[in-house]
């Protein structure tokens, strides 16, 4: 008897040890994941070229202030409308409908981001394989000289490098638009590769790629500190700051783009994951930690380039450089220029580093696009058929803009078109909810996804988002000298820009006309409010979210009712399932005879029963799963067909038996009932009628 009870609690440790592994995986699994995010091109690649190309100190503060004041509260507010949504950026615009073309605005900018990408990766990946083809520098760059000591060679700038080769024009060299057509055939099959069955390789490519990562990453934060300059390198960011740039515009602009950039925040990533990857996180928790990472990686960067570069000036630039491969070129030159013989290694890892991280976000975007294009149109092209479609529009499209010579076209999209596309949609997406939808309700559906009071400082931060950012947007149209490029290029991008958001206002004008209505009026009232399928797509989630709302009209806040699925809400059911519990079925027994049985649970749980014999034909019953007490009182015995003889009772008892089971089905109460395979407590007198699940055909009786 004792050897069994030792057996059975060592089953039940075993099965709350796996219960916790498995816990502590999946949380592994979504910080890999977190971490994975905020690695990306735009982080990595993008700010510090960034900061190099705009005053580095000032440029790096307010990037920092931007990130705290506007990327946290922005990114917590992304989160929680994506887990209340539970679907793409698109559809979350059901909460407002009349503004639902800004989720056009930033799916097209998405896609024009995932045009380009791959452009600069495909530079990445050509430094990669010249390198490891031959000696630096480049046969095709470098010009050979006679000296006393035989032959040298010596390289030409290494922006005119890269445009009398990689970027030379098709139309002059096709050999050369034939070698970028190849590398990007490659990314753009990898990216295929990585995305094709939804959210299975999506998860696989961020807990993949993220290794080889922050390999190269720890690697070169472990060269920057062996550097022998790494003091006087550091000591040029830190020294002869020019603190007067924090007046300009010029500043507080990029840095605004910037942060969109490296976070991925308007990109609808965010929103689109929310229900996917964090659907049972605190929003807030995972916004802390993810800029958290993200500032790491993305501050790291920054002090990577500056130590490494030594006394090499990393800010020198020509009229007619293109700033986009700035960083790219200045590796290769470096690797030139360093008497280390290391020196082409370190390089390699330097580019190999902004490969894998350009794939990480071509894996991200991509999804994040997929999604929302195959929700759109209504699933009737499958997954991976949209999936090929648009990686093969999107790589023609890449095409086609290396025809124009000297990357015109990538400094189109990413100077003017993406960043203030996203730039202005965000402007109105945040105005639009704070002001339409209403800050109680958001803060209303924040409390109930947190489970507990929302502070007045996030209501505050959303306020203030709309205000700051369409005054640095003015700011910067204001003061800042767009002239350093053609006419037709400014011109083209900011053309685009107005089209794009004009869209949104005739997506909404289009939006009115859809609604259900007696006039015209009705109907744009009817656009301004949310539609009947905003809220939660579970059918559960949805009806308690329908009570909480209806509770807070009315003027309460029962947090039991908080969003299903997460670790505070399944502690505080079993809380108030056990109060509950015990002030319903605790009855003082008389005078009872002690007896102890032991019964082993089915499927999921541990259930230990310990039944006391009562006079003159009752039993108390003590009800534990895993361990903890659910309820306890009385019960008369029902018809069974095991028979215990237990310390000399003989006591009739079968776990299997429904107490109910020769009863009429009666419909199902909210308000009362009992687990099914266990020990019954039914006070009749206190109740109408109980639903059990019906597991045979001879049992008459419904699940609650």
């Amino acid at each position: 008897m004792y050897f069994l009870l030792i057996l059975e609690k060592l089953e039940l440790v075993i099965l709350k040890l796996q219960k916790s592994c498995n816990t502590w995986l999946v949380r592994l699994k979504t910080i890999i994941c977190t971490v994975s995010l905020s690695a990306g091109l735009g982080n990595l690649y993008r700010l510090p070229q960034s900061t190099i190309l705009n005053g580095g100190m000032p440029f790096i503060v307010a990037y920092l202030i931007l990130t705290v004041l506007i990327g946290m509260p922005l990114l917590f507010l992304e989160l929680g409308i994506g887990q209340m949504a539970e679907e793409g950026f698109i559809k979350s615009w059901r909460v407002v409908p009349f503004f639902k073309g800004v989720g056009y605005v930033k799916l097209l900018a998405g896609y024009l981001l995932v045009i380009y990408y791959p452009l600069l990766i495909g530079i990445s990946l050509f430094y990669i394989v010249w390198m490891l083809k031959g000696p630096l520098p480049f046969p095709e760059c470098a010009v050979v000289k006679i000296t006393n000591d035989g032959y040298s060679a010596k390289s030409i700038d290494r922006q005119e490098c890269l445009k009398n080769t990689f970027l030379e024009s098709a139309f002059k060299n096709p050999y050369w638009y034939g070698i970028f057509i190849t590398l990007l055939l490659v990314i753009w099959t990898t990216t295929i590769v990585l995305s094709i069955r939804r959210t299975k390789t999506f998860m696989i490519s961020l807990l993949v790629l993220i290794f080889p990562t922050l390999i190269c990453f720890i690697a070169l934060v472990v060269k920057a500190f062996l550097a022998e300059e790494q003091l006087d390198s550091i000591g040029r960011l830190i020294t002869n700051i020019k603190w007067d740039d924090l007046y300009s515009a010029n500043i507080w602009y990029y840095a605004t783009i910037q942060v969109f950039f490296s976070t991925n925040l308007g990109f609808g990533t965010f929103i689109t994951n929310a229900s996917i990857m964090y659907n049972k996180v605190n929003p807030l928790w995972i916004a802390i930690g993810y800029l958290a990472s993200n500032l790491l990686l993305g501050i790291g960067s920054i002090l990577l380039c500056y130590t490494i570069s030594g006394n090499f000036n990393i800010a020198q630039k020509k009229e007619n450089d293109i700033i986009e491969v700035h960083l790219l070129t200045l590796i290769y030159d470096m690797a030139v220029s360093s008497s280390d013989v290391n020196a082409k290694a370190w390089a390699l890892v330097a580019y190999s580093l902004i490969f894998f991280v350009g794939l990480i976000s071509m894996a991200t975007m991509m999804y994040t696009l997929l999604k929302v294009t195959t929700a759109q149109n209504k699933k009737k092209l499958k997954w991976w058929k949209t999936c090929l479609i648009s990686c093969f529009i999107c790589f023609v499209a890449g095409c086609g803009v290396l025809l124009k010579n000297n990357f015109q076209i990538v400094r189109l999209l990413d100077g003017y078109i993406v960043g203030n596309l996203i730039f202005i949609a965000v402007i109105v997406e945040v105005f639009a909810l704070i002001t339409f939808y209403g800050i109680e309700k958001i803060q209303c559906d924040f409390e109930f996804m947190l489970g507990q009071v929302l502070s007045k400082f996030w209501l505050v931060l959303w306020w203030i988002i709309p205000l700051l950012l369409t005054g640095i947007f003015c700011w910067g149209l204001a003061t800042l000298p767009f002239g350093n490029d053609p006419e037709w290029l400014s011109g083209t991008g900011w053309g685009v820009v107005l089209v794009a958001i004009s869209c949104i206002f005739f997506i909404g004008i289009h939006t009115i006309t859809q609604q259900d209505g007696y006039g015209f009026i009705d109907k744009v009232k009817i656009s301004f409010q949310p539609s009947k399928n905003w809220g939660p797509r579970d059918p559960m989630q949805r009806y308690t979210w329908v009570q909480w709302c209806s509770k807070i009209q009315q003027g309460e806040r029962d947090f039991t009712l908080k969003r299903r699925g997460t670790k505070d809400y399944t502690k505080g059911i079993k809380k108030e399932a056990k109060k509950m519990a015990t002030q319903a079925f605790n009855i003082a027994p008389q005078n009872p005879t002690f007896v102890s049985y032991q019964e082993t649970k089915n499927e999921n749980k541990k259930i230990v029963s310990n039944i006391h014999v009562l006079p003159p034909n009752n039993y108390e019953i003590s009800y534990k799963i895993n361990g903890s007490s659910e309820f306890n009182g009385t019960s008369p015995k029902t018809s069974t067909i095991k028979k215990e003889n237990i310390n000399g009772n003989t006591f009739k008892f079968n776990k299997n038996k429904n107490p109910l089971a020769n009863n009429s089905a009666a419909e199902c109460d909210d308000d009362y009932g009992t687990f099914r395979k266990a020990p019954y407590v039914i006070s009749e007198n206190s109740i109408a009628h109980v639903c059990h699940k019906k597991y045979s055909h001879t049992e008459a009786a419904t699940e609650l």
